[in-house]
This record gives C-alpha cells, structure tokens and sequence, in this order.
C-alpha cells in the first residue's frame, strides 16, 4: 500500500472512531478541521504500566492489590482482609483528610503506640507519623502509602490483644486452646466508629477482670523504683516454729516485724514470726502448718524478683483463654493446684486438686461439663499398661488382676487375663479395667467433660497427697479433694439430683447422670495473679510453659 493511501486510510479510521464516541448534537456542530492520525494520538497517550492513580480510592485499591502480592503469612491474610473492607467501601479512605491524618487517626497511632502498656512489642506494629502530610503535587500513591499502613498497623494490634502473639500449641502440644482474635473487619469497624479511640482499642484486649488487673499491676511495676529490691530471704535449712536460724532476722524483716530486743531470741523462729508465716500460707493456698520449707520461701521471695516478664507471659495466657468464660463454670488452675466453681459470675466452692506430673502433664484447654459417672469403671491408659503394669503382670497374670481389681477386656467382653500371651503387643491390644468400688483408682464419682485428651475431673481413695502444697502426681487427669462438696457446686439448682441422692448410688453399677445446666470447664496455667487487695499471687512455673513463653517472646527477668 503507497504511503500517502495507508495515512489516508489511519485518518479515516480516527475520525470515524471520534464520531462514534460523540452524541448527535455534538457531531452538527464539530469542527470539519483533520482529526490527528493514529499515529499522534498513540505517541502521546502515556504506556499504561507507568500510569499513576488519579485518586486516593484508586491508588489504595492498586496498592493493597500490590501488598497483598508481595505479603506472606499472617501479614498477607490480614492484607486480604482489610482489601475487602476498602472494596466494600468503594476504597474510599479511612484515615486521610485530604493530605493529613484525621484527629482520629492520630489518636489511633498514639494508642497503638503505647502497646507496650498491654505487654505488647511496639515494634511489632509500623506505624506512620501522625503529622505526615503530603507534599504539594504528590501524587495518590503517597496518601494511599499511609492510609494502608495505619491499616495494617491497627488489624494487627487487634488481633495481637485479642488473641497473643504467640500460637499455644507452639509452648506445649496440649496447649489446645484457638484463641478468639478480633476480626479485621470488625477492628476496622470499631476504631473509625468509635467516639473515643484509647476505649475503643482498649476493649480488643481480654475483659476479663484478672487480665485488667495484671495490666494495672504492670504499670505498677514500671512506675516504682526497683533499684534497691529486697535481698531474698536466705536459711539455712528448713525451720519449724522453735527452731533457730541465721536467716530469721531477715524473714522477720519481710513480714515487718520488730527486730527482737533480747540477743538470745535474735535468731529463733518465735510465736509471732509462726503467725505470720501461717497467715501468708493461708493466703497462698499452702499448709499453714508455720514450716518454711523450699515451698513457702519461694512465695516469700517472690516479692523480690522482677515479676515483669512473668506478668506479660500470663498476659499472653489470659489471651488465649475465651473471651466469655461463661456465668457458671469450673476452673482449674494448675501451677496453684486448685479448682474452683462459679456460679452467676460468683465464686461458690474452692477445693485442692492433684495434677498431672511433668512427665504426664494435664493439658490446658476449655471443654463443657456434660455429665457425671457414679461407681466409675478406671479404663487403664495405653501409656500405665505398657509402662507401669506389664512386667508386673507378665509375672503372675492371675494374681495381678486379682489383687487389684482389674478385669481384661476384648471387644468389650471380660476375658481370663490368664489366657493372654502378656507381651507389649497384647497390652496395647487387650482393655484393662478397674470394677468400681472402695480401691478403684477414680473413687465413687468422675465429672465429664468430653475432650481430645481423654481428662477429666474425678474423686479418689488415695486422699494422702492433698495435704502436700506441691500437687503434681497423676497422670494427667485432674484429682478432686472433698469430690461430693465439689458435686454440690456442680448441681446446684438441678431439678434431678443432688448429692444425697448420688451417694445412694454407691456401691452399685457403673451409672451415668446427665447435669441439667451444663458448665464450662476451663483448665487453665497461671502463675501470677492479682488478689482483690491488689496483692500479687505467684506460684512455679511446674511445666515451663511460662519459661517457654518468655522466651518465645524475647523478654527475660532482667
């Protein structure tokens, strides 16, 4: 085609295209003046990858397109998240008024910024600079930069105070609570709705009242002057009252006792001394027996440590647990070894429990207590039969099972356990069973609450280990002192049963009795705690969970 044809023809072919674009009437009164070639109209349209957003609404859509690409992990999933909040809003801007922050943000950044008060890591969150403002002629990427990190920022906070930083399973395996983490959309929502920002924020940690008190005591802690802490209590051996020893004018001095005036009395573990002592055991749920073992001075000198890093690790625990623990429910709090039963929000019975060892852990979760099993058959674990029973029974079969009131099971039929080749393949293949009865191993009664685990509460014979201040000796289920005081707490306001009529069941068959108000059982690890009085609560950390925690949080006692 000759030159001059072809230009010819790319010029109709621009004016054609024009028109069509145009309505009548403004095609009557269009200029008859060439409309540019093709060519021209191409060479000064810009290339379409280097083309920036027009507006804010565009650029935070293409941006948040861009980060969620470039984004991995968490940081990507709350990139989709906060995404589909913009698109919903037609990507219209949350934070900036026209080239700054809105006083609302600003106060967002703030508070976000004080993260450290909720035992939180401030450099987990990238916040931008509350007096950024645009530089005239900048264009929509640099507004639309901010915006999207003040975004970020916030949904990461929520979900941080809501729900840890830490996944639980990652302390211990049977840690296997899903923390409730506030959700994007609904963080987004609260903070550009609230009438007032650090309330707002405030309401993603825990509601907890324990939690609030923690934070209140952290703040506490920082603000006094720790430089010249108490020196810790130091004796020699353990002291019972009478006793004399070279740490007793120091322990005197924690419990704010004059010095003893008479030289021979200087170093004997007196009347008023054993008081005090007692009533600190009472509050810490020890023996008040005025012994001052390794137990009760590791409470003692507790006060004397720097509690801070333990304080953000139970934070974090507080943030794992349910948001609602329920209005009636049972809690168990393992490091202290004692449950308790809530009844309307109210506490209505406390007992001492023995929990599992460091070897057989009780595992930290939340389940729904459904019934009970009075006269309850002991269904031998897998673990205790290979472990603890087989050699025993290999060597006399008959005899074991009698002497403890076991029965052999296969396919849920009683079997002679004499007739079994005893070796590690037949007792992981054979049930072994304890009849119910005064010996069986869970007592007359075990309170149900289905689980992953196979734990549960129970009564026991063996009633020895509860005078013990450190309770850690089963196997992973959780013992009940005083089980039928407990049981009354469990009932209360059951329109079926009660105890009276459930210890006329002993002695009998196996029986399962379904509750009629179902409670929420929380199996919890807590080693610091704030009493009503504002006094601080310690107790071991007899798993390391806690020391795990720290350290998965980078923070040390130092």
């Amino acid at each position: 085609m000759k030159p001059s044809l072809k230009k010819s023809l790319l010029s109709s072919l621009a004016l054609a295209a024009l028109c069509a674009s145009l309505p009548i009437a403004a095609l009557a009164q269009a200029p008859t003046a060439p409309a540019p070639a093709v060519e021209t109209i191409i060479d000064q349209a810009a290339p379409v990858e280097q083309a920036q957003p027009a507006t804010v609404p565009e650029a935070i859509a293409a941006l948040l397109s861009t980060d969620q690409a470039k984004a991995t992990g968490d940081t990507k999933r709350r990139y989709e998240a906060i995404a589909r909040f913009y698109q919903d809003r037609g990507n219209l801007p949350l934070w900036v008024e026209g080239d700054h922050f809105s006083t609302k943000a600003q106060a967002i950044i703030a508070r976000i910024g004080r993260a450290a008060e909720d035992g939180l890591n401030p450099a987990s969150f990238t916040l931008p600079d509350p007096a950024f403002k645009a530089a005239a002629g900048s264009d929509a990427t640099a507004l639309a930069t901010e915006e999207a990190k003040l975004s970020l920022a916030l949904v990461t906070f929520a979900e941080q105070a809501s729900g840890g930083q830490i996944v639980p399973s990652q302390i211990y395996k049977d840690i296997t609570r899903k923390p409730q983490r506030i959700k994007a959309q609904d963080a987004l929502y609260a903070a550009l709705n609230a009438a007032d920002v650090d309330t707002a924020l405030d309401g993603f940690n825990p509601p907890n009242p324990q939690f609030k008190r923690l934070k209140a005591k952290l703040a506490e802690w920082r603000a006094a002057d720790h430089a010249t802490p108490p020196p810790p209590v130091a004796l020699a051996k353990t002291i019972k009252p009478g006793m004399s020893d070279v740490g007793v004018p120091a322990l005197r001095t924690r419990f704010r006792l004059p010095d003893q005036t008479d030289p021979t009395q200087v170093l004997v573990y007196d009347d008023a001394l054993v008081q005090a002592v007692e009533a600190f055991q009472t509050e810490n749920n020890l023996t008040p027996d005025g012994v001052v073992g390794p137990r009760t001075l590791g409470i003692i000198n507790a006060a004397s440590q720097n509690i801070e890093s333990d304080i953000i690790a139970n934070m974090e625990m507080w943030r794992w647990m349910p948001r609602d623990l329920s209005r009636d429910y049972v809690f168990v709090n393992v490091p202290e070894f004692m449950v308790r039963v809530f009844r309307h929000g109210t506490q209505v019975h406390e007992a001492r429990v023995v929990v599992g060892k460091v070897t057989n852990q009780t595992p930290i979760f939340s389940g729904e207590m459904q019934y009970l099993v009075v006269n309850p058959y002991w269904n031998v674990p897998q673990s205790i039969k290979i472990k603890e029973m087989l050699p025993d029974i290999q060597a006399d079969p008959a005899g074991y099972f009698a002497r403890h009131g076991y029965e052999a099971t296969w396919n849920g039929q009683v079997i002679d356990p004499a007739t079994v080749i005893w070796d590690e393949n037949a007792v992981k293949a054979v049930g072994i069973r304890q009849v119910p009865g005064e010996a069986n191993a869970l007592g007359h009664i075990k309170f149900m609450f289905p689980n992953q685990h196979a734990v549960y509460l129970h009564d026991t014979p063996s009633r020895k280990l509860f005078g013990r201040d450190v309770r850690a000796f089963s196997h992973g289920c959780v013992r009940v002192d005083d089980p039928m005081s407990f049981a009354s707490a469990v009932l209360e306001g059951d329109p079926n049963w009660n105890v009276p009529r459930l210890e006329s069941l002993f002695g009998g068959p196996e029986q399962r009795v379904d509750i009629a108000t179902h409670l929420q059982v929380h199996i919890a690890y807590f080693t610091v705690a704030v009493d009503d009085q504002g006094n601080v609560k310690t107790w071991d950390d007899i798993y390391g969970h806690v020391r795990k925690i720290k350290a998965a949080l980078g923070i040390s006692d130092t």
